[in-house]
């Protein structure tokens, strides 16, 4: 359980660092066109990483959940057939 979640936010923080590491590092533009080739791609690579990790959060936690509704125990009145 922890290893599925502690990835999915690894990949939430590393889309983050796509997107900001253009400005972080220098690549992108001072001036003009702030949407050039190295920023765009960037952005886009990013947002496809950070979508696809709370994706498989959502997915993960979905499933871990629904699998312990299921593990709930019988009450005692109906054991006792």
């Amino acid at each position: 359980m922890k290893g599925g979640t502690i990835l999915n936010l690894l990949g939430l923080l590393g889309g983050v660092w796509v997107i900001l590491s253009p400005y972080i590092v220098g690549f992108a533009p001072t001036h003009g066109n702030p949407w050039s080739g190295v920023v765009l791609g960037t952005d886009i690579l990013g947002a496809l990483v950070i979508i696809a990790s709370i994706v498989g959060l959502a997915g993960f936690w979905g499933l871990f959940l629904k699998e312990m509704g299921q593990r709930v125990t019988k009450p005692s009145s109906e054991n006792n057939t």
